[in-house]
């Protein structure tokens, strides 16, 4: 079953891969735009010139990852930029690909045990939950697939024991996106240090790398011009879906200029409370049919979709809802709530369906503007909150 289960979306995924490809060059479209920032900076260091604060394409064409990720784009530069991308791009379809399957072997070994009817049918579903998000980051070349996927094998693996190995996926994805790092939460209050210590010294490496090559003097201006680009990035990028924008669209629109972060502090804050009771629970039921990993997961998993929401970022980065929107389509599933579907589908189309192409360009910039994309994920990140809930309280779901 689970062979024909992940044959069966091999294809799917495959041809969805394909497909874009084939339409953006035949419509002259295949960019990659972002790619061609990293491709750029990748030379412009081998060539010893400047690789931050300067731009390398029109729009936000600047070189934003930390110094030792800038080392992962230069075999790129062994191929011509049009050979570099096609590559660029197989590597983000497999990415997708396997990224779906790792979180489907996780539902299925830590909360959805039992059999589902008509499994086969879920995992397209929850591509197609994200295919706008999927078409844009195709699009643009950029990488945010490959974190969720290091993200979701990092889990996979503390999950498994292999504290170490997780860890160096979780470190590639702080150091190519620091917002990462709110993954910590449930590793500090779990008290995994096994883990955490493993993420220490990956996290040090990889700031000592640059340090051995290029060397100490190139080094420093690399993390100096680093650290500026990253505080420049926020500066008059306006954000329509994170919380902060809807606060001050919505409520509050003389919020002061720190008002970002007291809601980022006081999201970790409700987490925290969420783990802590889920810590309380797990001692009162001394982990009666496996409570801890499901919880562990679940909270990654919510900490992964609230990200997007707490951050100023392309809204492409909401594809990191994707182990959450699987969770619930799971859910329904397993569970034969079908009357959530019509909420599902409702709140799915204002999460995924804004495009110029399906709305129309001044319908879609209007949606934008409501940020009904960034209301939307956090309805369903309390709606998948109340389904684990009463998960837990059945134990698990068949």
């Amino acid at each position: 079953m689970k062979h024909r289960i992940i044959s069966m979306f091999t294809m799917f995924a495959g041809f969805a891969v394909i497909l874009t490809l084939t339409l953006n060059m035949i419509n002259g479209k295949f960019w990659l735009a972002d790619f061609r920032v990293y491709y750029c900076a990748a030379r412009q260091f081998i060539a010893g010139g400047q690789v931050y604060l300067v731009s390398f394409n029109e729009g936000s064409g600047f070189f934003k990852y930390s110094p030792v990720i800038l080392n992962f784009f230069l075999p790129c530069t062994i191929f011509s930029y049009k050979i570099a991308s096609v590559i660029h791009f197989l590597i983000l379809g497999i990415s997708y690909w396997y990224a779906f399957i790792v979180i489907r072997n996780l539902l299925k070994k830590y909360i959805y045990t039992m059999p589902l009817r008509k499994e086969q049918l879920l995992l397209p579903l929850a591509f197609l939950c994200i295919a706008i998000h999927f078409a844009r980051e195709m699009y643009l070349g950029n990488i945010n697939i490959v974190m969720l996927l290091f993200c979701c094998l990092a889990i996979s693996d503390y999950l498994d024991g292999r504290e170490y190995r997780g860890s160096l996926f979780l470190g590639l994805a702080i150091l190519t996106k620091p917002y990462f790092l709110i993954l910590l939460l449930p590793l500090l209050l779990r008290k995994q240090w096994k883990s955490l210590s493993g993420l220490a010294v990956v996290l040090l490496a990889g700031f000592l790398v640059p340090f051995v090559y290029p060397g100490p003097g190139k080094a420093m201006v690399l993390f100096s011009e680093w650290f500026q680009a990253i505080s420049l990035h926020d500066k008059g990028y306006i954000d329509f879906n994170s919380l902060d924008y809807l606060a001050r669209h919505y409520l509050f629109p003389s919020l002061p200029w720190y008002s970002g972060y007291v809601i980022l502090l006081a999201a970790c804050v409700l987490v925290a409370w969420m783990i802590l009771a889920n810590l309380k629970r797990e001692k009162a039921e001394a982990d009666e049919g496996g409570q801890v990993p499901r919880n562990i997961l679940f909270e990654w998993f919510l900490l992964l979709a609230l990200l997007p929401s707490l951050i100023k970022t392309d809204w492409v980065v909401y594809l990191l809802s994707a182990p959450l929107i699987t969770f619930m389509i799971y859910f329904i599933s397993g569970s034969k709530r079908y009357m959530l579907i019509p909420l599902m589908v409702l709140l799915l189309f204002f999460f995924s369906a804004n495009s110029h192409d399906l709305l129309g360009r001044e319908l879609s910039m209007r949606l934008l503007e409501m940020g009904v994309m960034g209301l939307s994920n956090i309805i369903l990140i309390l709606l998948a909150f109340g389904m684990f809930q009463t998960g837990s309280r059945t134990e698990k779901i068949s």
